[in-house]
């Protein structure tokens, strides 16, 4: 889990294995060893997914330098296949039991993500003067979040609870202390996770992320509307949108009986249209025969009575 969030500087996340591979080399050398490095990655066991990520970094930088007209062009990048989405979520009660299994003062963070879907690397950046408890919103600044653009989050009637309990100053809302190997631990614990090896974070299972997939599901399944829904959220397109709306067993199995109530009330409203039908057909068919004989009667009572 360590890294889990795209560090744009520095020597940590998807920059750190260019900096490794292609340190000191001219730019003119790197286009042609980038499938090399795709090659050495691939090697240490290194996810497809990842190394898209790493290349997507390195094709941004020609990018640039193309248009500066620093390089002449920009070399091709071997992308790798994606891997399918991530399939993690909580329900409610299992969030509760997850939430009861960390220490307190992890609660209101974890809360806010999983109402909200708020990237958990964006939480810990929040501050108090952008909190305003009395209108239970935050709002968060341009930069903090991908979108580029203020967003405003609502809170929830608990979570507004949990924050007054808080004293407030000028610095981050939510204390994250040791919230990854506490993550590890509470996931563990309630069976979501489990340990792969010695170390704190050598872990599988739920990962914090999932809190996010948990709010689009959430959103979704209340009934919200995709508009709205994304405006929390902070999601840009339906496309990505669409890929944290995962949609559950019981729901296709919900689906299925859905399916199976309306065939049978189709076929009980058309057997009894067709009862119906029946019915009046009878009336309509009885009706011409009283016509013809009160219209054979005129016809008599006319032949007496005309000269």
């Amino acid at each position: 889990m360590d890294g889990e969030d795209p560090v744009i500087t520095g020597r940590k996340g998807h920059l750190r294995a260019l900096d490794d591979y292609f340190r000191g080399m001219p730019v003119t050398a790197v286009g042609s060893l980038i499938r090399k490095f795709v090659d050495d990655r691939k090697a240490r066991g290194i996810a497809g997914p990842t190394i898209n990520r790493n290349l997507a970094y390195l094709r941004r930088m020609f990018k640039l330098a193309e248009r500066q007209g620093k390089v002449p062009h920009v070399p091709y990048f071997p992308m790798q296949r994606e891997s399918e989405p991530r399939q993690g979520f909580l329900e409610r009660p299992d969030f509760e039991r997850l939430r009861a299994a960390m220490p307190e003062h992890l609660h209101p963070g974890l809360t806010f993500c999983y109402e909200n879907g708020c990237r958990t690397g964006a939480m810990q950046k929040i501050l108090w003067p952008w909190a305003d408890l009395a209108k239970r919103e935050v709002t968060l600044p341009p930069g903090i979040v991908k979108n580029r653009k203020p967003l405003i989050l609502p809170l929830s009637s608990e979570l507004v609870v949990m924050l007054k309990k808080k004293f407030q100053t000028s610095g981050p809302v939510f204390n994250m202390t040791n919230f990854k190997r506490e993550w590890i631990k509470g996931c563990v614990k309630i069976g979501v996770g489990e340990k792969t090896g010695p170390e704190w974070y050598q872990y599988k299972g739920l990962t914090p992320h999932d809190l996010r997939r948990s709010a689009v599901r959430n959103l979704t399944n209340a009934g919200v509307d995709q508009a709205t829904a994304m405006k929390i959220t902070g999601h840009r397109t339906v496309s990505v949108f669409e890929r944290y709306n995962i949609v559950s067993t019981e729901q296709l199995h919900a689906a299925i009986e859905m399916v199976s109530n309306n065939a049978r009330t189709t076929q009980n409203a058309g057997s009894a249209s067709r009862k119906l039908l029946k019915s009046r057909g009878s009336s309509v068919v009885e009706q011409p025969i009283r016509n013809r004989q009160v219209a054979s009667s005129t016809l008599a009572l006319g032949s007496i009575y005309l000269p």
